[in-house]
């Protein structure tokens, strides 16, 4: 019996120690997996946050530039006319925008249409040329000037401008087909729609098709329409107002109103030759519309000092995923000053020379011609502006 019990012990040793072998082994197999192992089914199965991109546009815009013959005449050279250096010393002011606007109020048809000043304006083409030089990139071409000379003349200022390639230009039409056709460009991946419109055309509309005015409201209805469903920024240009008023009036009113329902972001104003109010108008969406109601003239040589008192209009387009925000409106003001003659005829100007455009910081002796200072004239922007934008006096 003792034989076969120390058998059995025998036996259960080498089953105990087989035992040993297996859970040894199985170990050995199982911790790495385990120490590899997600701590727990939430970390596998978690999605990482979708990355929101957000993109922002500086832009800037200058008002009425008017090719008066006095502009033209210290812009002549030896061989042609070179209109840059009216714009050396306000070009800090604007040069850090991505995007500048500009308002050539007349036609660049050049000699062949013959170069005049006002009442029926048309510049040498090396106007277009020298604007886009000094960094003009999107034009408003609906004015009451336009028109001035007629349809051929205004195709080839047309053909003059689309040979410079700026971002967009619009307003005006060499037919019906391209005034339904609207401009669009793209800027730090945000997609601009530019449209433009007047309230009318001294000489009449050559064509129908000729310049956009806002008071053709399917035509305005059908282009916005368009333009809200496929750019995230819809820029608007209204060359509208009062002449040398600087109160907004009832047109412009309705017509900002409107053309802010329609989807406007922005409505740059142009036209009355003097500054008027900012605002902020509620579109019928809930959104708001930026309204610059004139942001008046840049380059002149007219008599009013509120007419030689302009600026840069500057404000940040912020696109964030699909949502688009219009933020820090700014005003940075200049004055355009002359040198003028006048005769013992009720002061009639006789000759206009040493024309000079600069930020307003630096126009002390500008002013002064004029009979005023550059704290009066500081204290008129933040008057006319209104509360709604911050104004700059920068040197």
């Amino acid at each position: 019996m003792k034989g076969i019990e120390r058998k059995s012990r025998l036996l259960w040793y080498i089953l105990a120690g087989f035992g040993v072998i297996l859970i040894a082994g199985g170990l050995i197999w199982w911790l790495p997996l385990r120490v590899s192992a997600p701590v727990s089914p939430t970390t596998s199965t978690a999605k990482t946050p979708a990355v929101v991109e957000t993109h922002t546009v500086a832009f800037a815009a200058m008002g009425d530039m008017l090719a008066h013959e006095a502009v033209n005449i210290s812009a002549r050279t030896s061989s042609g006319y070179d209109f840059t250096p009216y714009f050396t010393d306000i070009k800090p002011l604007y040069q850090g925008a991505d995007v500048v606007f500009c308002n050539p109020e007349t036609l660049v048809s050049g000699p062949k249409y013959v170069v005049t000043g006002y009442p029926q304006f048309n510049a040498p083409t090396e106007f277009a040329r020298d604007l886009t030089d000094v960094g003009c990139q999107v034009f408003n071409y609906a004015t009451n000037h336009v028109g001035d000379k007629g349809q051929d003349a205004l195709n080839a200022s047309l053909d003059v401008w689309d040979a410079l390639k700026p971002l967009a230009i619009s307003g005006s039409n060499r037919s019906q087909a391209e005034q339904y056709t609207i401009k669009y460009f793209t800027k730090n991946s945000i997609t601009f729609a530019f449209l433009a419109f007047a309230d009318f055309s001294n000489m009449g509309l050559p064509n129908s098709y000729s310049i956009n005015l806002y008071h053709d409201k399917p035509l305005v209805e059908r282009l916005m329409k368009e333009a809200r469903k496929k750019a995230d920024v819809v820029v608007v240009s209204m060359h509208w107002g009062t002449e040398d008023s600087t109160a907004v009036n009832d047109d412009q009113r309705e017509a900002s109103q409107r053309v802010a329902d329609l989807g406007a972001d922005v409505i740059i104003g142009t036209g009355p030759h003097v500054l008027q109010p900012v605002a902020q108008l509620t579109r019928a969406d809930g959104g708001k519309t930026l309204v610059w109601y004139s942001i008046a003239n840049m380059l002149s040589v007219q008599m009013w000092v509120n007419e030689l008192t302009g600026g840069v209009a500057k404000w940040t387009v912020t696109k964030k995923g699909s949502d688009v925000t219009i933020s820090d409106p700014e005003f940075d003001a200049t004055f355009m000053s002359y040198s003028y003659s006048p005769t013992s005829d009720g002061g009639k100007v006789v000759f206009k020379g040493t024309l000079k455009l600069q930020p307003l910081a630096d126009a002390s002796a500008g002013t002064a011609k004029w009979g005023t200072t550059v704290s009066e004239r500081t204290k008129f922007v933040h008057d006319t502006l209104g509360s709604a934008v911050s104004v700059k006096i920068s040197p």
